[in-house]
């Protein structure tokens, strides 16, 4: 599918995959990363998970953002001709970032719902048995690989509607003739506050289940540890 745009919007002329366009991509996946080392060293200490699962999560993440990520650049440079990419690809995260959520989130805990009962353990996010299995880490990298794909089949065509154009006009409108400036600005400065919210939210979607249990588990050695106090002290003030 090529998507034509009006003459007015032709002399745009933005690039995403040239030199520049790529190390601004090369930045953005370095900041990407470092949001969540940040967040994992603000998990409480008995809530954290081990650097190899938190490694394990991440890298689920990754992959599935940089599908996302990739699929958004070739759909805003090759498949809408002579449109101005960067205000196309702005549309399509700013889509993620809301509907896409929302899709991804329903998807997610459905396929969750659905593995409540089965015995393949291995498919619940987060999972990787005791000590962590390779298998277990592919089989939910390629299910959650799935599941993005489908998110995006889902919402690829809500940039198809007709009042994005004149969203995208008006946006964009102070940055023309600027291109350079337009890809810092949507490949690098919007992205910084919106991977922040996305990344965090999807690394609690993803490790939800083991957070859970790691609070059940703290929570009954807690009580177990003021059951032995309540036990020593009762030895303690009664009389032999």
């Amino acid at each position: 599918l090529i998507v034509e745009m009006d003459d007015e919007e032709k002399t745009e002329s933005c690039s995403l995959t040239d030199t520049f366009g790529v190390v601004i991509q090369t930045i953005l996946a370095a900041v990407a990363f470092s949001i969540l080392v940040v967040k994992r060293y603000r998990e409480p200490q008995y809530l954290r998970r081990s650097l190899l699962v938190w490694t394990l999560d991440v890298s689920k993440q990754a992959i599935g953002a940089g599908f996302i990520h990739f699929f958004n650049v070739a759909a805003s440079q090759l498949f809408f001709k002579h449109q101005d990419p960067c205000s196309l690809y702005f549309v399509n995260m700013f889509i993620d970032m809301t509907a896409g959520l929302l899709i991804l989130y329903g998807l997610i805990s459905l396929s969750r719902y659905l593995l409540r009962h089965s015995a393949y353990r291995w498919l619940k996010s987060g999972e990787y048995g005791h000590p962590p299995q390779a298998k277990a880490w592919l089989a939910q990298t390629g299910m959650y690989l799935l599941i993005m794909v489908m998110q995006k089949l889902i919402v690829a065509p809500l940039v198809l509607l007709p009042f994005w154009t004149t969203f995208r006009r008006f946006l964009f409108s102070p940055l023309k003739g600027h291109e350079k400036l337009e890809v810092i600005v949507v490949m690098l400065i919007v992205p910084f506050f919106v991977n922040v919210f996305m990344f965090w939210v999807q690394d609690n979607i993803l490790m939800k289940k083991q957070v859970k249990r790691r609070q059940s588990v703290t929570l009954e050695a807690r009580v177990n540890l003021l059951h032995a106090e309540e036990v020593e002290l009762r030895e303690v003030l009664t009389p032999n």
